[in-house]
């Protein structure tokens, strides 16, 4: 259950914030080169469903509320409970990313501290099976009071959202394919 909270919350800092910049809306997904899938399933109670699938299968899901300064991860789904952060974590700052930028925030999640760090390294050219893009790399690094601990890079492309990611060993899952609902 930890594991697919630090798991959810690093991978939703992938996508985020008004449309035209962070990508969002019933209907948009992403594929991945490990075969997840991430989908903006349905809107509950004002905040949207982010849904990540393996195998066609629900794996975790987040919800997120967008506001004029950024983007709040509000809580995460597990089956049908609802486990809130409190207070809600800033994902994303109000856009546009600026290169140099930091955020975060610590928070409260199933009776342990979570504290969230951003940071806008550079911008870099970059290929998947996607398509070749211009992205802004990000440095996410949480912490819990349970020790768990993660640093991942995102390669975010505003109005596509997260076109890779990167951990420090070297290791990357690519955007595959992106879509747009009509």
């Amino acid at each position: 259950m930890k594991r697919f909270a630090i798991l959810g919350l690093l991978l939703v800092c992938a996508l985020a914030a008004p449309t035209a910049y962070y990508p969002s809306g019933v209907g948009y997904s992403w594929t991945y080169s490990t075969g997840m899938e991430q989908v903006f399933t349905r809107e509950q109670n004002g905040l949207l469903v982010f849904e990540r699938r393996l195998a066609k299968q629900p794996v975790s899901a987040d919800l997120l509320r967008y506001t004029d300064s950024g983007v709040l991860l509000e809580g995460l789904l597990v089956g049908q409970a609802v486990q809130r952060y409190s207070p809600p974590l800033l994902l994303y700052p109000a856009p546009p990313l600026v290169l140099g930028q930091e955020w975060g925030g610590r928070s409260s999640f199933g009776g342990q501290s979570v504290a969230l760090l951003g940071k806008v390294l550079r911008i870099e050219g970059v290929s998947v099976p996607a398509g070749r893009f211009n992205a802004y790399v990000i440095r996410t690094s949480t912490v819990t009071s349970a020790g768990g601990s993660q640093v991942m890079e995102i390669y975010f492309v505003p109005g596509v959202g997260v076109v890779r990611y990167a951990t420090p060993d070297g290791a990357t899952v690519d955007l595959v394919k992106f879509h747009v609902p009509k």
